[in-house]
């Protein structure tokens, strides 16, 4: 079946070198398009993890969409406290749950908690919503028709291009946010002698009509103001109605010939050889108060040369880039193809290595580029619509945690203490959330909340996410596996030791033991299906909360170990480990999604929660698991397989299980579906739905984690290589990738067979290598490098 899976790949493929020599510069990573950009999905993005741009318009006609990652609209004001307190209903809905009443104890909590928050002042399911800042308008005269049209985006420095010519010469206009200065920069310059015409202004991003969760965002500031003055400030304050902040743009423009002057809200140019914009947008606690004048003595004090303040952005975000590289014989071929061409080869043909590589690429510029204070929510930092589909929020149950699957295998520190710091900022919620909801001690997660508070009012009929105690260990999964990967024991002791006990805490108040002498879970939420034809997702003994509780207390026990703890000092958690109500294997042979045995399984759904101990989770993979849960999880991936989800991050989802399982034919499956589908904009950003239906990046970010598992998958102590690559992957190489133990990795492979690998130790340690039954047990000392060969050899 495999053969059938990428007819044209072994066309495309070159072959690769056991050490090609890496590429840099403008021809091997950057992405062009002759066509410009008339839909805000189709542009190129910069960022620098707070600002943000998007390169829209024609020729001569250009907006800037300019963003920032911390402009939302408001349902309530920032500074309420919205936590409904139904701890005391926890018996009588555990009562319901048990008599198989779902549906009445699903409509008792989530009633009683809406109609506290309702009497609070915070109705809304949807606390926030993301927004656009303004654009920045620029409108060049021209001269006679248009031609010459190109677009780029350089992955590895961090800028977008646009060019044109007409009668009277070039333009060309270059845009960055910087990662050293944190502002966006402009710079429009004249070529072959062209003089340049241009009017400049700040406006409100149109379309701001419709509604967000019953929401009329059209009444969603009280006041806006845009202004024009001498000397090249263009002004834009915001203040919000529903909230008492906002916020205000300040760009400053310089010329270098040519006059320039003020009128309205506008800038105009004439005559001028080259013009420079530097743009901060400054979010305000208070909409009333401005920052106008202290941005402006740090904009006056910058350099008035592009190249200056570009090159230690681009230094800075190179060094990010190429941590990592995929390199599949593409080189060539970058700057001969266009985008829409690469697209349309996909689309025909499937995964070509051309589309892999480049979409691995876009993955790490995309995520190095939208981690600031914030990790990626639905839509990054980026949008030029006002009502974005689910808020564009931060969504914990699988859309932020694949968003972020590859910050340390990808070897991007600074995006993963994006989410670490997040995460850390968001516990105090997190605990009002426990102690108000179900009366325990430790953390609860919401679905879905306001990135600045964290509380859980995000729930309503159907999906009463306050009984989702799965939702906190999954998102502090990802500190554990950073710590292991990289070896920083002092990270271990410092942030993740600390959660894991109060993880403990919660478990010990939410855990019942029944009768048979097990440990139970009642209520949970296995997102997001439902048992049966009930109308709520609440449930007991949901799969993947059984698999995140052991997960817990498997963490502690080995970190335990780590730091010395005597038994009887880990022996209580030993105890819940091995009390842990058991999984359940159905009567088709799967693993169930629901413990209880008259729980009927719904294989038809976009989610895969009962398969987290294959991923992102380890369990069933680990030595001396039962083989007959692992051949379970095996059978319940074909069922939920079969489905094949239209959403583009559920096929990345599920081909990261399949990876875990050594399924290649799967993850070769998903990718041909992933690539055919039009889930990618002329962008390189990825849509929700196929047919470019609803922007968001969580494909476009988790594809890199994919690429990465099916090459290599590592546990402490032990890597396999080429665990789901099938012989018609093309040949290539995978260099810097992080590995358990503090280590790094670079593999090379052609037709689907290992041609070596280096492994370059981070650490004393002893690390066993896998390939197609064959392996090597390596003792490393930190700082050397390790050959293996194609045989599985030491060379």
């Amino acid at each position: 079946m495999i053969n059938k899976l990428f007819p044209i790949l072994l066309l495309f493929a070159a072959t690769v070198t056991a050490q090609p020599k890496p590429i840099t510069g403008d021809q091997r990573w950057t992405a062009w398009s002759a066509q410009p950009a008339t839909k805000w999905e189709d542009a190129f993005v910069t960022g620098n993890g707070h600002h943000g741009m998007m390169m829209t318009g024609r020729p001569g006609e250009e907006s800037i969409i300019c963003v920032h990652e911390e402009l939302f609209l408001r349902a309530w004001d920032r500074n309420k406290i919205a936590v409904a307190n139904t701890a005391g209903l926890l018996p009588a809905v555990r009562q319901l749950v048990d008599a198989g009443k779902l549906d009445s104890a699903d409509a008792l909590a989530v009633g009683e908690a809406r109609k506290q928050l309702s009497a609070m002042g915070a109705p809304q399911a949807w606390p926030v919503s993301p927004h656009p800042a303004f654009n920045l308008d620029i409108h060049t005269n021209r001269q006679g028709s248009i031609s010459h049209y190109k677009r780029s985006l350089d992955m590895e420095r961090g800028e977008a291009r646009s060019s044109w010519q007409d009668a009277g010469g070039g333009v060309e206009c270059s845009v960055f946010s910087s990662r050293t200065a944190n502002m966006n920069v402009m710079r429009i310059r004249g070529v072959d002698g062209r003089k340049l015409s241009v009017m400049l202004a700040l406006r409100e991003t149109p379309g701001r009509h419709g509604q967000v969760d019953g929401v009329d965002v059209s009444k969603a500031f009280s006041d806006i103001t845009t202004h024009a003055a001498p000397g090249g400030w263009l002004t834009y304050h915001a203040q919000y109605s529903r909230d008492s902040g906002g916020y205000e743009g300040l760009a400053r423009i310089t010329i270098k010939g040519g006059q320039m002057s003020a009128a309205g809200d506008s800038i105009q140019v004439t005559d001028a050889n080259e013009i420079l914009v530097v743009l901060r947008i400054t979010p305000l606690q208070y909409g009333i108060t401005t920052q106008r004048v202290a941005v402006q003595n740090e904009l006056t004090a910058l350099a008035l040369n592009y190249d200056d303040l570009f090159r230690p952005h681009a230094q800075q975000h190179a060094a990010m880039f190429r941590r990592v590289q995929l390199d599949l014989g593409c080189a060539a071929q970058w700057a001969g193809k266009p985008v829409e061409k690469m697209l349309e080869e996909a689309h025909e043909h499937g995964a070509t290595p051309l589309f892999l590589e480049q979409m691995h690429a876009i993955g790490r510029y995309l995520l190095i580029s939208t981690s600031g204070k914030y990790p990626p929510p639905l839509q990054g930092i980026w949008g030029g619509g006002w009502t974005p589909a689910w808020n564009g929020g931060f969504v914990f149950d699988s859309n932020v945690n694949l968003a972020i699957s590859a910050i340390s295998t990808g070897d991007l520190a600074e995006c993963a203490e994006s989410y670490f710091g997040y995460v850390e900022r968001l516990l105090p919620a997190w605990r009002l959330n426990a102690m108000s909801y179900l009366g325990c001690r430790g953390f609860l997660v919401p679905h879905y909340s306001d990135p600045e508070k964290g509380f859980l009012n995000h729930f309503g009929s159907g999906y009463p996410w306050m009984y989702w105690p799965s939702g906190a260990g999954w998102n502090l999964m990802p500190f554990y596996e950073h710590g292991m990967l990289t070896g920083d024991t002092a990270f271990l002791r410092k942030r993740v030791w600390p959660l894991y006990l109060e993880m403990a805490q919660f478990y010990e108040d939410y855990l019942t033991k029944e009768k048979d002498g097990y440990y139970h879970i009642s209520p949970g939420i296995s997102p997001e299906n439902n048992v049966g034809n009930n109308v709520t997702t609440l449930a007991k003994d949901c799969t993947m909360d059984i698999a995140v509780a052991r997960e817990v207390f498997d963490h502690l026990l080995k970190l335990g170990k780590l730091f010395g703890m005597e038994p009887s000092q880990t022996d209580k958690w030993r105890n819940y480990y091995d009390k842990m109500v058991p999984y359940r294997i159905n009567a088709d042979s799967a693993l169930a999604e629901w413990a209880p045995k008259d729980y009927p399984d719904n294989y038809a759904h976009r989610h895969n929660s009962h398969m987290y101990p294959v991923f992102p989770g380890t369990e069933f993979l680990q030595a001396g698991s039962d083989p007959g849960l692992l051949q379970a999880a095996r059978v319940a991936l074909s069922k939920r397989f079969g489905y094949d989800t239209e959403s583009a991050h559920g096929l990345i989802h599920i081909a990261l299980m399949a990876a875990r399982l050594h399924d290649a034919g799967k993850v070769a499956m998903n990718l041909q579906r992933f690539a055919q589908r039009h889930y990618v904009y002329n962008g390189l950003v990825t849509s929700h739905n196929p047919e470019h239906s609803i922007y968001n990046l969580d494909a476009a970010l988790s594809l890199q984690r994919l690429l990465s598992d099916m090459l290599v998958f590592s546990q402490p102590g032990r890597v396999e290589l080429l665990p789901a690559c099938s012989s018609n992957f093309p040949a290539g190489k995978l260099a810097g990738l992080r590995i358990h133990g503090g280590h790094k990795l670079d593999i090379s492979w052609a037709n689907g067979a290992l041609v070596n690998a280096i492994v370059y130790a981070g650490h004393n340690d002893s690390c066993t290598f896998i390939c197609n039954k064959k392996s090597v047990t390596i003792k490393m000392v930190a700082g050397k490098q390790y050959r293996i060969n194609n045989r599985m050899e030491l060379m």
